[in-house]
């Protein structure tokens, strides 16, 4: 890969007709107060020099990383016609381009164009991308296309290149259906009945798309295991964007999203066991976890606080533990979508490389990331989230257990969670994430948070944070 030249000072000549004198210093001065050393005639060239020379040298010497050539009607003429000193240019360029140099050190810059609105540029680079300096409307993001192109800067770089998903491996599965819903509810009117039926017929046909992986082989090993978990990574996917176009577009967030994992839930539950694995549904328990701090971190990110009240107090009606009763459906919290993954942990973990690790799940977790917003950091952070809300009775007084955050151990500078509650107006920004409607109820409910140093991992230094471990109470709503 080359060096960018802004490593050094870029160093341009510049070609031009004396037509365009007064454009041409304009860009020379510009350049160089931006800069760029500019090689120009009328900077370099003494009386009793050989012109001629000046330029080949020029054209053809290697320090000159740009050769720019300034185009208006007259060096048109001129290069066409081969006349004059213009003339004399354009035969030492034209083989230049078209053969012993990079083509891209070139770059025709229109001053001028014709009353039907086209450049006036040489034939010999009439094929060539200009840049438009003619107009004033956009002479300066032009200006900057050509500062960029100068320094090797380009405003848009192409990424690093990746690996293929694993889950293109999968021969039973293909996302067209669900893709086509996704773009049809994109294109949808509020909450109107269309988009009602699209929202049904996506959950219906994403979760049609998951019952094949209901099957004993998944447990046979742990390649097999692994392979679907990476499966299941493009449906995760798959279903933040739908998430988010049920924001963008304003609809019903809560009645879907809890109807969509009561769904997901009892449909993937449903089929007794096999004698492979204890919990035979352990793949869609991660799933569905995974989904669920998902959906709360992109949620919050979007401040739709109430939102978040709503789904963590919402009743989930929920099907029994296969081995209990299969047919039993008993009303459940949220904390039920976290369960502790056995396979993974006990098994799979003592097995691997890394059989020292806190937490197998939560390490692959934090790297299934989809970012701009899912992050590593915010999936950890909504998972405190998670944690910390439990610990609120507003959600359950008859909880005795609460969502154990797999993952905090991978957040940075946890504490600083919640530093913004120390403005006032932060405070009454999220109160509907608290269910409170003063100050006063707000301190209450964080300083009566349960508080229990046993929500941490065996051997590790740091505990799950606290609502009181990232602020105390008198420094909330302490400034405006």
């Amino acid at each position: 890969m080359e060096n960018s030249i802004i490593d050094r000072i870029p160093k341009v000549f510049i070609s031009y007709s004396w037509s365009s004198e007064k454009a041409v210093l304009e860009i020379a001065e510009r350049l160089i107060s931006d800069g760029i050393d500019v090689v120009l005639d009328k900077y370099e060239l003494k009386e009793g020099q050989d012109k001629y020379a000046f330029m080949e040298r020029c054209v053809i010497d290697p320090s000159i990383d740009k050769v720019l050539i300034v185009c208006d009607k007259s060096y048109a003429e001129k290069a066409n016609s081969r006349k004059g000193g213009v003339g004399d240019e354009t035969q030492i360029i034209t083989p230049e381009i078209f053969g012993k140099t990079k083509q891209e050190k070139f770059i025709p810059i229109v001053v001028e164009k014709d009353d039907e609105n086209n450049p006036y540029v040489p034939a010999y680079i009439k094929s060539r991308i200009h840049i438009d300096l003619s107009d004033e409307n956009l002479y300066e993001n032009n200006y900057e296309k050509l500062l960029r192109n100068i320094y090797n800067k380009p405003a848009y770089t192409k990424p690093q290149l990746g690996k293929a998903p694993e889950w293109l491996d999968s021969n039973t599965i293909s996302a067209t259906p669900i893709k086509k819903l996704l773009k049809q509810l994109d294109n949808c009117s509020v909450n109107n009945m269309k988009a009602q039926i699209i929202v049904k017929n996506f959950i219906d046909e994403y979760i049609g798309m998951l019952l094949p992986y209901n099957k004993s082989d998944i447990y046979n090993n742990q390649d097999s295991f692994f392979k679907v978990i990476d499966e299941f990574k493009i449906f995760r996917d798959y279903y933040i964007d739908f998430l988010e176009i049920l924001i963008k577009n304003d609809m019903n967030i809560v009645d879907t999203v809890s109807s969509f994992f009561e769904d997901f839930y009892n449909k993937t539950h449903e089929i007794e066991g096999n004698s492979y694995s204890d919990n035979p549904f352990e793949h869609f328990d991660y799933l569905i976890w995974e989904a669920f701090i998902s959906t709360i971190a992109i949620l919050f990110h979007y401040e739709k606080y109430k939102e978040i009240y709503d789904l963590l107090s919402h009743s989930y009606f929920l099907r029994e533990d296969f081995f209990k009763n299969s047919n039993n459906i008993k009303n459940r919290n949220f904390i039920h979508f976290r369960k502790y993954f056995e396979t993974i942990e006990n098994v799979y973990k003592a097995s691997s490389n890394r059989p020292r690790l806190y937490t197998l799940a939560g390490e692959m977790l934090v790297k299934r990331e989809k970012k701009p917003i899912l992050t590593s950091q915010k999936i950890a952070e909504a998972d405190i989230l998670l944690y910390q809300l439990s610990s609120i009775d507003f959600i359950d007084k008859s909880i005795h257990h609460r969502w154990f955050p797999t993952t905090y151990i991978y957040a940075k500078n946890a504490s600083n969670m919640w530093v913004k509650l120390k403005s006032k107006k932060y405070c009454i920004k999220v109160f509907s994430l608290f269910g409170v409607s003063s100050i006063e109820e707000l301190k209450q409910k964080i300083e009566n948070s349960k508080n229990d140093k046993r929500y941490n991992y065996p051997g590790s230094f740091d505990d799950a944070p606290t609502l009181n471990d990232c602020i105390k109470t008198e420094e909330i709503a302490s400034i405006n």
